[in-house]
């Protein structure tokens, strides 16, 4: 059987065995995909979780009611970012880091008619678990990357 067409996912047509070579290096491919899109739905979702507190942030400084801030776009936003990020490889394996960045978000918004000292103290929590998250994410990555 003749050779796969460039762009084609396998090396060799069925009933032909790749060599060993060939398999360890798309087996490595394929792991630096995976990895990538991992990081790129990590830094989605923790941009998503930033814009919500950042957003609060704004509107409350400026004197905005809670009741008049747009909260949808974020949650619709959050929910498919979230929902990309579970579908990849890994992704379990920082769940508690999530949570903890949903909670600390949720910190921020129970904090609005807090004062001003309780409320940046939920901004900054919520920064630093979007920070953790990411530390975490990236740590895995460059730790799995380096085991190609």
């Amino acid at each position: 059987m003749p050779l796969s067409e460039p762009g084609d996912r396998g090396l060799w047509r069925s009933g032909c065995r790749e060599p060993r070579s060939a398999s360890f290096v798309k087996r490595a491919e394929d792991k630096r995909v995976w990895l990538t899109r991992l990081q790129e739905a990590a830094s989605d979702l923790a941009t998503s979780y930033l814009e919500e507190a950042a957003t609060a942030n704004d509107r409350r400084r400026a004197g905005i009611d809670r009741s008049h801030v747009e909260t949808a776009t974020y949650v619709v936003d959050g929910q498919k970012t979230l929902g990309r990020f579970r579908t990849l490889p890994w992704s379990s394996d920082f769940e508690a880091h999530r949570q903890a960045m949903g909670h600390s978000i949720g910190g921020v918004w129970r904090a609005w008619d807090e004062s001003d000292d309780e409320f940046q103290l939920a901004y900054k929590s919520a920064r630093a678990a979007v920070s953790e998250f990411t530390a975490a994410v990236g740590a895995h990555i460059l730790r799995d990357g380096a085991h190609r």
